[in-house]
């Protein structure tokens, strides 16, 4: 009988189990290895990523160094620029300077066209084989950093930092440059905050090393070599990176960027077993994955997947997430924001800076702690701004927030913003410590498409805007323009010209004739100063006074106008030409009255001047408080002087100043005279009682009145109707010089 083999069921159940276990097994170990070869790439991309914010972070700081050394070269620079000086007068001008120098320049030199020398220690060489030199005088660049190179002053290594020299022709005539030791610039960039594991260097094109974590190496040429084909690839393209060795011979990824504005090389070295520990790190990980995928496929299987996530996100919060605020940092919220713009590029975005007024102080006074709160409770005020309009936010850095919207237009962004404005400005100030925030704006519409192609340049132009109200404690925000960019331009070039200007008497004094209504002649007028700029031109007192009161320089205008008009009185005197009492103004600067008025005298005294030929113009719009401006106006009427309140009417306290201020001559603003006239110069009658009730209010204080801006005879007839004493403005005349002055005298005596 033939024998029948039978399979055990269980076996044949055990022996599919297996097969399907080991089918199973084996998807799920190229499933894990595929999960590890993702992870480790993404924790790859991350330590890559991180070391481009880095070192991007780094040349920031450097390019900023490096603008500071620019600027306080501008300091000496703008003494010379502009105008013909002769060789002993540089050098005359070098040895004065000598005492002015400040690390980390030691030494300030100049250079002819020739290439011959002076610098502030009076020695002289030759620098015409210099290459910064060569550059300069060339014209092809307005700045120049150089190499590495031995002084021949000193014999030490140092850098060059030079920019050309111009005359008033706007010609290149001389080169001014500063050298800076090297073991002095290299401490200067160690300013830099940095932690204590970074390690950056700084070669020049020689590759010398100008900055070094480890002293010793400053000077010295270092070329770190190749050894392996394996470069890594970043996200930007402005960074490169070489498989080498540091400087301590330890293997390591160099990442390295060009500096825009030197010559230079910033390198920042990343040991290998950064990388290597992650991919160890993720091997480990591996392993117990495939652990658990003996012990329970199914588990396994979803275990892997929640790990994976956890990682992720462990990796996006250490790297993308600021620890205080949990908002996103700036390198992430800039990667973010990009995307948006490329995505909507026919869209508009409203790009918003803020910070909190102040917050320096803050921290000094209160403590980290409290200051934190404040931020964190700032950040939540922000937040809910953000999440209500759907936009994105970061913390840059200290108090500095920054939030990019999708609008649909600039008019009612605005609307929205004045009104969430007002609601975050209220919260602020029930904090348990108030704080007043500040604002930045920028816009980005599709017409910008070519000009903006990133979200930096908005966020440097909202930064911009905030920083033109920085000094303004009443306005709270602010919106750019190319109009902000060329006013701060033009600004800066007043402010470092406004010493040579005086000193080349660029400033010219105008004068208004005064005009008596009852005889209509000629009985004063009043000094009012103009610049006659050689590169701005022709320039109205409200482009430069404002910025003058602001820094003082006013206080040296006003007495540069004084001393013209006393020579102009002089003249006239001199040459028996008919003179006329002449006002002049004094500004809101000149907060001590003994000294004015000694300094005053003392001038008027110095042209023999009577006394009764000047009248003072005292603004009662001025930052002086009324007992300032009541012991000017005694002083100056003791030494037989006539003062005038100029622009009465227009304060918020006229009433009182009357009460207080024992003013001679009421001067009324003009813009009475427009607030309800007709095309005509016709003034209704509110306007015209108005009026009246001023002129009658000063005649029954026994003062002269005379009201300025007029400009139609209609409202010449309504002020001699009045009573006014006298009027001055373009109906008769508008501010003349000072031949035009004396031939409209004549006519009119």
């Amino acid at each position: 009988m033939t024998k029948k083999f039978y399979i055990n069921t269980n076996i044949e159940r055990i022996f599919s189990f297996a097969i399907s276990l080991l089918i199973i097994l084996v998807l799920n170990i190229i499933l894990a290895n595929t999960l590890l070869k993702k992870i480790q790439e993404n924790a790859r991309a991350m330590i890559i990523d991180k070391c481009d914010d880095q070192i991007e972070d780094y040349a920031l700081a450097v390019n900023s160094k490096l603008m500071q050394l620019e600027s306080r070269l501008d300091i000496f620079y703008a003494k010379i620029a502009y105008r013909d000086y002769s060789t002993n007068e540089i050098r005359k001008f070098l040895q004065n300077e000598r005492n002015k120098i400040n690390p980390p320049f030691d030494n300030i030199v100049y250079a002819d066209k020739n290439g011959n020398s002076w610098n502030v220690f009076g020695e002289e060489y030759d620098v015409s084989d210099r290459k910064y030199y060569q550059k300069i005088i060339s014209g092809e660049t307005k700045f120049y950093v150089s190499n590495i190179l031995e002084s021949r002053s000193s014999g030490k290594s140092c850098t060059i930092f030079a920019r050309p020299v111009y005359n008033n022709k706007i010609e290149i005539v001389g080169v001014l440059f500063a050298t800076c030791p090297l073991n002095e610039l290299s401490s200067y960039f160690d300013e830099i905050k940095r932690s204590e594991s970074s390690r950056f260097v700084i070669r020049d094109e020689n590759k010398r090393i100008i900055s070094h974590y480890n002293k010793k190496w400053i000077g010295w040429v270092y070329s770190p070599y190749k050894y392996s084909d394996t470069v890594l690839r970043t996200s930007n393209e402005e960074f490169h990176v070489k498989d080498s060795i540091t400087t301590d011979g330890e293997p390591a990824y160099i990442f390295y960027k060009e500096i825009a504005s030197a010559l230079w090389t910033i390198g920042y070295s990343v040991p290998k077993t950064e990388f290597t520990n992650v991919l160890k790190q993720q091997k480990a990980y591996h392993n117990f994955i495939i652990e658990i995928i003996v012990v329970t496929l199914s588990l396994i299987l979803m275990l892997e997947i929640w790990i994976h996530r956890i990682l992720e996100r462990h990796q996006i919060i250490s790297t993308h997430i600021d620890a205080l605020t949990h908002l996103w940092v700036r390198s992430y919220f800039e990667k973010e924001a990009n995307k948006l713009l490329k995505r909507y590029s026919n869209a508009k975005f409203l790009l918003i800076e803020s910070d909190i007024r102040g917050f320096k102080f803050i921290n000094q006074n209160y403590g980290e702690n409290q200051a934190n709160k404040m931020l964190l409770q700032f950040s939540k005020l922000l937040y809910e701004n953000a999440n209500r309009y759907n936009g994105i936010l970061c913390r840059g850095y200290a108090d500095h927030f920054f939030l990019l919207i999708k609008i649909t237009s600039v008019h009612k962004a605005m609307h929205y913003f004045k009104k969430d404005l007002k609601i975050i400005t209220d919260k602020a100030k029930q904090a348990n410590i108030p704080f007043i925030p500040k604002f930045g704006l920028s816009f980005y519409l599709p017409n910008m498409k070519d000009e903006v192609q990133g979200i930096q340049l908005l966020i440097t132009r909202a930064s911009f805007a905030k920083s033109t109200i920085k000094e303004n404690a009443l306005q709270q925000f602010a919106i750019y323009d190319d109009r902000l960019l060329q006013k701060s331009k033009n600004e800066n070039f007043i402010e470092t010209h406004m010493e040579s200007a005086l000193a080349n008497k660029e400033f010219f004094v105008m004068y208004q004739p005064k005009i008596d209504l009852q005889s209509e002649r000629v009985v004063g007028a009043e000094a009012l100063v103009r610049w006659q700029s050689p590169v701005l031109g022709y320039m109205p007192p409200n482009s430069f006074v404002p910025l003058f009161e602001r820094n003082n320089f006013i206080v040296k205008l006003d007495f540069y106008v004084y001393e013209q008009v006393f020579k102009f009185i002089r003249k006239c005197m001199d040459n028996n030409e008919p003179t006329v009492p002449i006002s002049v103004n004094v500004s809101r600067n000149h907060d001590k009255p003994e000294k004015f008025v000694h300094s005053f005298m003392a001038l008027l005294k110095k042209y023999d001047i009577s006394p009764t030929l000047i009248e003072v113009e005292l603004l009662e719009r001025a930052t002086l408080d009324k007992n300032l401006l009541r012991d000017i106006t005694i002083m100056l009427q003791k030494e037989g002087l006539r003062v005038a309140m100029d622009d009465f009417g227009a304060g918020e306290s006229s009433l009182n100043m009357l009460s207080t201020i024992p003013v001679n001559i009421l001067k009324f603003d003009r813009s009475f005279l427009f607030a309800n006239d007709s095309e005509n110069g016709r003034l209704d009658a509110t306007s015209e009682n108005f009026i009246a009730t001023l002129i009658s209010l000063g005649k029954n204080l026994k003062k002269e009145t005379i009201f300025e801006g007029v400009e139609t005879e209609e409202q010449r007839d309504f002020l001699r109707k009045i009573k006014c004493d006298q009027v001055q403005g373009y109906f008769y005349s508008k501010p003349l010089r000072e031949d035009d002055f004396m031939e409209f005298l004549k006519k009119h005596r």
